[in-house]
C-alpha cells in the first residue's frame, strides 16, 4: 500500500483516499479533488502543484495504459518544473534576507554609535 511507504502527510492523503474508495468506488476523479482539498491544508502545495494533480487525478484509470503512462510522465515532469522554480525562488530570497539581516543589523549599529 502506498500509504505505508511514504511520508506524512501524503501518506495520510493516500490512506484516506483508499479508504473511501471502498465505499464510493465509482467517484474516484470527485474522491481524489476532494481528499486532495483536504491535502491542500497539511501540506506545502501551491495552487499551481494543486491544478497539476487534480489533472492528474481526473486522468487515472481513464486511459489504456500506455496514454497512462503518458499522462503520469507529463504530471511528473510539469512537478519536476515546479519544483526547480521553487528551489531558484529559494535561492533567490534566502540571498535578499541574507542581505537584509546585514543591512538592518548595519543600521541598528549605526543607530547605537
Amino acid at each position: 500500500m502506498v500509504a505505508k511507504q511514504v511520508p506524512n502527510p501524503t501518506g495520510n492523503f493516500f490512506a484516506s483516499l483508499s479508504k473511501r474508495l471502498e465505499t464510493l468506488p465509482d467517484h474516484f476523479g470527485d474522491l481524489w479533488e476532494q481528499e486532495l482539498s483536504q491535502f491542500m491544508h497539511h501540506a506545502c502545495i501551491n495552487r499551481n502543484d494543486r491544478e497539476i494533480m487534480m489533472q492528474f487525478g481526473r486522468t487515472l484509470g481513464q486511459h489504456d495504459f500506455e496514454q497512462q503512462q503518458k499522462h503520469i510522465y507529463l504530471a511528473n515532469s510539469h512537478l519536476d518544473r515546479e519544483l526547480e522554480e521553487a528551489r531558484d525562488n529559494q535561492i533567490r530570497y534566502a540571498k535578499l534576507a541574507k542581505s537584509l539581516g546585514v543591512l538592518f543589523g548595519l543600521f541598528i549599529v549605526l543607530l547605537l554609535i
